[in-house]
């Protein structure tokens, strides 16, 4: 991706497990780029974490005054934390594209961010590498499962054995989810709070344990829970209520 041919607004679909973004944004700075970065973190009251209206209007404010001739460039880290009012301000600025600005929406869930958004952007989805696996043949076996075909995700489990050490905490959390008590699965769903990633951890990780086990022996109990927890993902993708989202799967 060159910085000459750099789209005015541009979204970077990422996979699970990417962490070289840090490399992606380095290769636009030197002494012509004026680089933007807006990241996530908590409202005013506290109370929630994302991207907000607020943070949209400093932006446009701020390249109002872009100097002439220097080529600014906005990256918004994880673009699926914007609330939606903080999208729609985005928007307006997207629908009037000015020279030498540029916007690069980086995101794992492209489809947290509002149809018109997208439309006003180009989008490139980053490829996962290719990996080789020199590992016990149990952990590799663990990986291959968890990772269910996700090159990225598995290179992660692979190389962070921190992250590798709490996905299989998730991937116990799940088969809680799908088959343990109804006492246990509430404990669950509260331990989580209000975190959104964790919880779209929880069913992703859940997915994949009633797909193996469909493929074992299919039952139409199984395809019940894996439509739930389908429908559950994508409430939880469109902002829904956490806590409501997850009992709704599991009641």
């Amino acid at each position: 991706m060159s910085k000459d041919n750099l789209p005015h607004a541009l979204i970077l679909e990422l996979p699970e497990g990417f962490d070289n973004l840090k490399e992606i944004i380095d290769s636009f700075k030197n002494k012509q780029n004026y680089i933007l970065e807006i990241n996530e973190h908590k409202s005013p009251s506290g109370t929630t974490i994302g991207i907000f209206i607020e943070d949209i209007r400093l932006l446009r404010d701020t390249i109002k005054t872009q100097r002439k001739g220097v080529q600014t460039i906005v990256i918004i880290h994880d673009a699926a934390k914007l609330t939606e009012q903080a999208q729609n301000a985005l928007l307006k600025i997207l629908e009037e594209p000015h020279q030498n600005l540029h916007f690069i929406l980086a995101t794992k869930r492209i489809q947290s961010l509002l149809d018109t958004v997208r439309s006003r952007c180009q989008v490139k989805k980053i490829a996962p590498s290719n990996l080789t696996i020199d590992l016990p043949a149990d952990k590799k076996a663990r990986i291959k499962f968890m990772s269910d075909g996700d090159k990225f995700l598995e290179s992660r489990l692979i190389k962070d054995s921190e992250f590798y050490d709490k996905k299989v905490k998730v991937f116990e959390s799940a088969k809680i989810f799908i088959s343990g008590s109804q006492l246990d699965k509430m404990a669950l769903i509260t331990s989580i709070k209000e975190s959104r990633d964790e919880a779209l951890d929880l069913v992703n990780a859940s997915l994949t344990v009633c797909k193996f086990m469909i493929t074992s022996h299919y039952n139409n109990d199984l395809r019940m829970k894996t439509d739930k927890l389908l429908q559950t993902g994508e409430s939880l993708r469109k902002n829904a209520n956490i806590r409501l989202a997850l009992l709704a799967c599991v009641i």
